[in-house]
């Protein structure tokens, strides 16, 4: 009976063996491919309906390109400032279209309410002023934003509103 007992276990730890060395393969050698396959693609986010079709692609982790490429990429750029609304909270309303490509659609004006909102009132000391929005697509899309006060953007690495203006005409 001893013997019996003893073969089973050494059954079941050759199996164990096994099973973890051929889990340990999967997991190592073909899993990391699909992963990397599947998040490193682009993807087509929308096309234009006309006679030249173009692709408009959303850029996986836009927040990490560099301004000089978040520039190049965003089909539409806007800076908006923030206003009291009518509830006591802050609504962001657009003050201007720094970029805007050809054939892209875009669902605001200037002076038209961006969103309701979007900061809540905890004091009287509200620092962010105004804010940069990154849009990709057709239509137009937020990707990425960041708040600034003043003529210096640190969410894009201290680059003054006036430079940012300059980088986004010559695109």
């Amino acid at each position: 009976m001893l013997r019996k007992f003893l073969s089973g276990i050494v059954f079941g730890a050759g199996f164990t063996v096994a099973a973890l060395s051929l889990y340990t393969a999967w997991m190592f050698y073909v899993i990391p491919p699909l992963i990397t396959e599947n998040f490193d693609t682009e993807m087509t986010i929308t096309e234009v309906p006309s006679i030249e079709k173009k692709k408009y692609i959303n850029t996986p982790n836009f927040h990490e390109l560099s301004v000089d490429e978040m520039i190049e990429k965003a089909t539409v750029i806007l800076t908006v400032r923030y206003e009291p609304g009518e509830d006591g909270n802050y609504k962001s309303v657009v003050e201007d279209i720094l970029k805007q490509e050809n054939g892209v659609d875009l669902y605001y004006r200037v002076g038209e309410v961006y969103e309701e909102n979007t900061h809540h009132k905890m004091s009287d000391d509200f620092t962010p002023k105004k804010a940069v929005v990154f849009m990709q697509g057709n239509p137009a899309s937020m990707r990425y934003s960041t708040t600034y006060s003043g003529e210096r953007i640190r969410g894009l690495g201290g680059i003054s509103l006036a430079l940012l203006k300059e980088k986004c005409s010559n695109t």
